[in-house]
C-alpha cells in the first residue's frame, strides 16, 4: 500500500518544486514575482490616495499615496541600502521576466 501511495506521489515532484536549476535562481523568480506584486499593490495604494484626495479626504490621501510609493519603491530602495553599506554584490538577486 505505502509502495503504490509514493509511486503515485512521485508523479507530482516537478510540479511541486518546479525543478530550477539551483536554489538561488528560484529564490530570485520568487524574489521577482513578490517585487511585482509589490509593485502593483502600490500603484493601487497610490491611485487610491488620489480618489480620496478627490472625495475631500486629503489627510487620509496623502498618507495613501506615501504609502504607495514606498511599497511601490521598496526594491530600490532596498538596492540603494545595499550599494551604499557595500553589499550591494549579493548572492540572490532579482529575476527578470521572460
Amino acid at each position: 500500500m505505502k509502495i503504490t501511495l509514493f509511486s503515485k506521489l512521485s508523479g507530482l515532484g516537478p510540479i511541486l518544486a518546479q525543478s530550477e536549476t539551483s536554489l538561488s535562481s528560484g529564490a530570485s523568480s520568487a524574489l521577482g514575482i513578490v517585487m511585482l506584486i509589490g509593485f502593483i499593490f502600490g500603484t493601487i495604494c497610490v491611485i487610491g490616495g488620489g480618489f480620496a484626495i478627490r472625495r475631500g479626504d486629503a489627510d487620509t490621501g496623502k498618507m495613501s499615496i506615501i504609502g504607495g510609493l514606498i511599497i511601490a519603491g521598496a526594491p530600490v530602495i532596498v538596492k540603494a541600502l545595499f550599494t551604499a553599506f557595500g553589499i550591494g554584490n549579493s548572492t540572490v538577486d532579482v529575476g527578470s521576466f521572460q
